[in-house]
């Protein structure tokens, strides 16, 4: 396998923000002589190629507008039961592997590989990933702890030499790190988005604070504290890496085109030592996890809330909704309600008692998407003040017009697989565009189409399976590069070291569940 050195995470900023720019350099996120974002099909035309710019642009936040095509038009939620939706276009997912924290699992990939500053209203498309291209977690390490300390517990200067942890207010143990005004003290704040996300990072900061003790022990003459830190974040980056490719991937995609891209390698997406992120990836076919989004959750027991709800004031410091940026008691995650613990629980349906998983399975993958995601807050990671496009819809659908992302049907022929047909999207005929489709729309169809919506159809799960596999083998540091027949050391759930590991186990070892 080609491994490639790459460039080092110390040149890569953490999230530009004004927490950190009295510990940082600036960072001039735009410039118009740097890119680090590329097409996978440099060849094929814009989806909208030879038409009116302002006639494509209305048709688009048509299809993407509150009330419309892709609004799944569901029931206001209760705190009573938070998964509620419209039981025709929110439906269950029926992949058995693809229970609800899959959609929070692919957030936090998404934000560790990518970041791109550029505003939906530019005219350019030059733009700077502000994260490293990579599975390496800096998302979660930034820096490293002699250059953005801020992220990491002081104990080891204060006291005797020892690895370095990562900073946890143990006055607020179950939730992030925090200042004064409730900022989230993390290497990228767009993980306090919501709730469940935040929780998720909060479990990577305990995963590796495991991880250290679990070095220092098996290691009792080491004295060297940095080299037990490095092997502690080399264990905790190969078992992040070995859930994305055996997990993550295996639940998502396409069996047939999963195995092949793991087999053979990615064609399309060659690996290189700064790999540009393909703009038909960050753009449109990533963001399928924006359709498993469900109108609202129930994190624990005692909490259940819509997943936003833009009327809430926002200096409400504990609002009922599940928006990030806040501590208070109730808003932590049990996390057997989101990945298979194998825990059962009694529920009342029907006024009869029956035993069923706690585990709630994630909303199927198609077009319809939850209701809450039509009227976006403010936020990390959403809309600015100054933004009119506050439908998470028509902010993906109008990228593809800024990007020029080619249309569904025309890669899908380039890569050998038969188009979705005009009768297949057929509900586009109006807005014409059943036959040049914007990719994001088409992957999300195509996943119905093919799949029932259990995961990904053929193009989709094909960029998807070229992209990883191939940031993977850029990393010279990736298990996937220097040992892919590596298996897992930390031990499992159940205590035995079998050659697997899963989020289950991450969260176990983790001590967060």
């Amino acid at each position: 396998m080609q491994t490639i050195v790459k460039q080092s995470f110390q040149d890569v900023p953490m999230f530009e923000d004004s927490l950190y720019r009295s510990f940082m350099p600036m960072v001039d996120a735009v410039r118009a002589e740097e890119n680090d974002f590329s097409k996978l099909f440099p060849c094929l035309p814009s989806f909208a190629e030879g038409q009116n710019r302002q006639d494509v642009l209305q048709r688009l936040r048509i299809l993407g507008k509150k009330g419309g095509l892709m609004d799944a038009q569901d029931p206001l939620v209760t705190i009573t039961n938070p998964l509620d939706g419209n039981p025709t276009r929110n439906p269950d997912n029926k992949n058995p592997e693809m229970t609800v924290g899959f959609t929070f699992l692919g957030q936090f990939l998404d934000h560790d590989i990518t970041f791109d500053p550029l505003p939906l209203t530019s005219t350019v498309t030059n733009s700077k990933n502000l994260r490293s291209p990579f599975f390496d977690l800096d998302s979660v390490y930034g820096r490293g702890p002699d250059i953005d300390s801020i992220l990491y517990d002081r104990s080891p200067e204060l006291q005797r030499p020892a690895p370095t942890k990562f900073l946890i207010d143990m006055e607020a143990a179950r939730d992030l790190p925090r200042t004064s005004q409730q900022r989230a003290i993390i290497a990228d704040p767009r993980n306090d988005e919501n709730v469940i996300i935040s929780q998720l990072h909060l479990a990577f900061l305990k995963f590796h604070n495991q991880v250290i003790d679990y070095v220092v022990e098996q290691n009792p003459a080491n004295s060297d504290p940095k080299r037990m830190f490095e092997e502690a974040r080399r264990l905790v980056r190969w078992h992040y890496q070995y859930i994305i490719v055996n997990q993550f991937l295996k639940a998502t995609l396409d069996p047939v085109v999963y195995e092949q891209v793991k087999k053979n390698g990615p064609t399309i997406f060659q690996p290189s030592a700064k790999p540009k992120m393909p703009r038909e990836f960050q753009i449109s076919v990533y963001r399928f996890g924006h359709s498993q989004i469900r109108p609202g959750y129930k994190p624990n027991q005692g909490f259940g809330a819509p997943i936003f709800d833009p009327v809430i004031d926002p200096q409400d410091g504990d609002p009922n909704d599940l928006r990030g940026g806040r501590r208070a008691p109730r808003r932590f995650v049990e996390w057997d309600i989101f990945f298979d613990f194998g825990v059962q629980e009694v529920a009342v349906r029907n006024g009869q008692a029956v035993v069923q998983p706690r585990v709630k399975p994630n909303k199927r993958i198609d077009p319809f998407i939850s209701s809450p995601m039509f009227d976006l807050p403010v936020g990390p990671g959403l809309p600015d003040p100054v933004e009119d496009v506050r439908t998470l819809a028509g902010r993906n659908l109008e990228r593809h017009l800024q990007h020029g992302i080619p249309s569904g049907q025309a890669i899908a022929q380039q890569l050998g697989y038969a188009p979705l047909t005009p009768e297949e999207l057929a509900e586009l005929r109006h807005l014409n565009f059943h036959r040049s489709t914007p990719l994001w729309y088409y992957i999300l169809k195509e996943a119905l189409v093919q799949q029932g919506g259990q995961r990904l159809g053929q193009v989709g799960s094909r960029i998807i399976a070229e992209v990883f596999f191939g940031l993977l083998l850029s990393d010279s540091s990736s298990y996937w590069s220097q040992k892919p027949t590596w298996t897992p050391t930390l031990p499992r759930r159940n205590g035995r070291t079998d050659g697997n590991f899963t989020m289950v186990d991450l969260l176990t070892f983790a001590r967060v569940a």
